[in-house]
């Protein structure tokens, strides 16, 4: 049986890649810090491959990290954690700068009329059609009315799911 991924793990791996959520859900699953070196060895992953995902995690604000100087080396440990007072607030600033997009794409989609090569799949706008005489600019075949109903759909079911997101945590 397949567990349910935690929507603030799938956040960060759409925005920073896999590792980079592995690492991230590795660190929201424990409350104390983890030293990089133990967050490899847990995950199998390089210590470079580790470190330099923790940066990336740390400049967008999910993680912080605590500098220790080693007594018997003199070289510096960081112990990491997640920077759980401003993770929803990353997240949600995330969700509405993607709900922005979605909404601009569903204007686009609803104010313009679309044709579509039927040999190369090539999409065009109505504008876009009639200054190429309704041919394909790449292939040359005639384009045919393209029905994007599906699509606007699709967006819309999006945008009401992210704003009903939006709205819980808000409540």
């Amino acid at each position: 049986m397949e567990t349910k991924e935690d929507p603030i793990v799938r956040i960060v791996r759409l925005m920073l890649g896999e590792v980079a959520a592995k690492i991230f859900e590795h660190l929201y699953k424990n409350t104390s810090e983890i030293r990089d070196d133990e967050i490899a060895e847990a995950l199998d992953f390089k210590l470079n491959s580790v470190r330099r995902n923790l940066y990336l995690l740390s400049e967008h604000g999910l993680v912080t990290y605590r500098r220790v100087r080693s007594k018997e080396t003199g070289w510096y440990m960081y112990y990491w954690k997640i920077n759980r007072e401003s993770v929803q607030s990353i997240i949600n600033a995330r969700k509405h700068m993607v709900l922005k997009k979605l909404k601009e794409r569903l204007a686009y989609e609803e104010n313009n009329a679309f044709y579509i090569c039927p040999l190369d799949g090539s999409r065009y706008t109505f504008d876009e059609a009639l200054e190429n005489e309704f041919k394909c600019s790449r292939c040359g075949a005639g384009l045919v009315y393209y029905d994007n109903a599906d699509i606007v759909n699709y967006l819309k079911e999006r945008i009401r799911k992210l704003e009903k997101s939006l709205k819980q945590k808000s409540s």
